[in-house]
């Protein structure tokens, strides 16, 4: 899978919805992130470190930081996000490696991490599992993208994925491991995901990049 197309199906968020704000819920309450409003426990910043390889903690450690989707209409996420990355230079909602090249990371490889939400069209109530399945999950458990399933976790309100991208001959311009977390409100007009992409040197934090999605605080 490109680049541009995990962006497009991801974190075209604002966009895909078509009319006017959506409804703002305490969304992910139910599905394993920590819903609207308050801060970020700091037990939660020190377990997602905890899951770090030692011999990857001078590579990545985690804060408790934000991410900001849209400036203009203040929204943002709390979450525990890696220390130095900087917003990403094209997409809104996107955090990278503070020393990005053409391909991603020149440390870290094609790695990046953001947080989105998706209407799909219009802004209104709809069936998120079905909505997130087509618009996302699919394409990996179909075998459309060339890899293997290393989870997949559907909860209620909300799905978690990871998926191992098929080696290649330029592994360091290729995603290793890609995580999404989403979730939503049953009566919300739209769903949310926190969403990670990890190069190769890096593909062994793959459960600290999990456990930090699986906590996203909406302000």
């Amino acid at each position: 899978m490109t680049r541009l197309a995990w962006l497009t199906l991801v974190l075209a968020a604002a966009a895909a919805c078509s009319k006017g704000d959506s409804k703002e819920g305490s969304a992910g309450a139910k599905a394993g992130a920590a819903g609207k409003g308050g801060d970020l426990p700091a037990d939660h910043v020190a377990a997602v470190n905890a899951a770090i390889p030692a011999d990857l903690k001078d590579k990545v450690q985690f804060e408790a930081g934000r991410i900001v989707e849209n400036e203009k209409r203040n929204r943002a996420f709390k979450l525990a996000v890696p220390k130095g990355w900087k917003p990403g230079r094209f997409i809104p909602g996107m955090l990278e490696p503070p020393d990005p090249d053409t391909i991603g990371s020149k440390t870290l490889g094609k790695t990046q991490m953001g947080v989105g939400r998706n209407c799909d069209g219009r802004c209104e109530k709809k069936d998120w599992a079905a909505v997130s399945d087509k618009v996302l999950y699919s394409q990996f458990t179909s075998g459309q993208v060339q890899g293997k399933v290393m989870k997949d976790e559907k909860r209620p309100n909300g799905r978690t994925i990871v998926f191992e991208g098929a080696p290649s001959a330029f592994p360091d311009k290729d995603v290793a491991i890609y995580i999404y977390n989403s979730w939503w409100e049953p009566e919300g007009s739209e769903y949310y995901t926190c969403s990670a992409e990890l190069g190769t040197p890096v593909k062994g934090a793959a459960a600290a990049f999990e456990q930090a999605c699986a906590k996203v605080i909406q302000e």
